[in-house]
């Protein structure tokens, strides 16, 4: 399928994970533990593919400011990284975990892209993407960049022989998506019906859209369906995929890891109903992590025996 995978971080952040008992507004809240990690949900997919032994290079536009506190992390869990400093500060997100699991979070803005930066970012895809390149694109898109910059990037990779994974902010139409091609897209519905610019009321014009969608060059579709587990459409065909309840600890990042479980199934050449069980295994596991910690194998292969993939069509 691919021999090489990038992960593309245009907004990485760096998360902290503050533990309380419960959080009280307008009081002094003493911390029980905290932890930092180096984020950003394209960063969270290379984390997720290297544990289980899939290499990634992870392309990074980060603050200069702060690139230490941000590099530091990723030395310790032996990421391979590229970094193209931005003047400013990567931001620096907070998340309050109280007893009962209750997450508040805050959510900062980060740097300003300049064009130079952009220009040496399409100067390094150019030089790394080749034919069986996967590039996987995640995230919100930082000040700096808009959708027709990312899509000169998306352009940039095909030109190249590259192959385009998006689960980003950019909100492409269905003309704009024909034209890159992507190997694979994971909207939510409410991203979806944004794409489509109508609402899709049942599963029957969810999936009629998404075979547009495929009509159009998308090779796969994963549409997150919140408690419904994943809608997939495809070549091979169209399968919703159902997951068991769980008691939640976190749910942030749960989404980055769905579509990493995905990617690791179809670099190691597992079947389509396979990568889909990975895929919901993963995301599902990975609510049982604190903060945006990737799932655990024991989590994961538990869940995964109990993950049911019904073809509708």
């Amino acid at each position: 399928m691919f021999d090489h995978i990038i992960t593309l971080s245009l907004n990485p952040a760096i998360d902290a994970t503050l533990w309380v008992e419960r959080a009280g507004r307008g009081e002094d809240n003493a911390v029980r533990f905290e932890k930092y990690e180096s984020a950003g949900k394209a960063m969270n997919v290379s984390r997720a593919l290297g544990i289980y032994g899939v290499k990634t290079q992870a392309l990074v536009l980060a603050g200069a400011h702060n690139r230490e506190r941000y590099e530091e992390p990723l030395k310790e869990e032996g990421i391979q990284y590229t970094i193209i400093p931005v003047e400013g500060y990567t931001r620096e997100n907070i998340s309050i975990v109280e007893e009962d699991h209750t997450v508040t979070r805050f959510l900062r803005e980060g740097f300003s892209v300049p064009y130079e930066a952009i220009t040496q970012l399409l100067e390094l895809l150019s030089r790394e993407v080749r034919e069986r390149t996967l590039v996987v694109i995640s995230g919100t898109l930082p000040s700096g960049i808009t959708d027709k910059l990312l899509m000169d990037i998306c352009l940039t990779i095909k030109e190249h022989g590259g192959l385009v994974a998006l689960d980003t902010s950019a909100r492409f139409s269905p003309e704009e998506l024909e034209k890159i091609e992507p190997w694979l897209i994971k909207p939510n519905l409410r991203e979806l019906e944004g794409l489509a610019h109508r609402e899709l009321s049942d599963t029957g014009e969810i999936i009629s859209f998404c075979r547009e969608l495929e009509d159009r060059g998308v090779i796969h579709c994963l549409v997150s369906m919140g408690d419904s587990g994943i809608l997939y459409t495809g070549e091979e065909g169209v399968y919703q995929v159902m997951v068991p309840n769980v008691s939640v600890v976190s749910a942030v990042g749960s989404g980055d890891y769905c579509l990493a479980g995905f990617v690791l199934g179809q670099a190691t050449k597992k079947s389509l109903l396979q990568s889909l069980k990975t895929a919901a295994s993963f995301g599902t596991a990975a609510c049982l992590t604190e903060g945006t910690s990737p799932p655990t194998r024991i989590a994961t292969a538990s869940i995964m025996n109990q993950v049911i993939c019904e073809k509708l069509a």
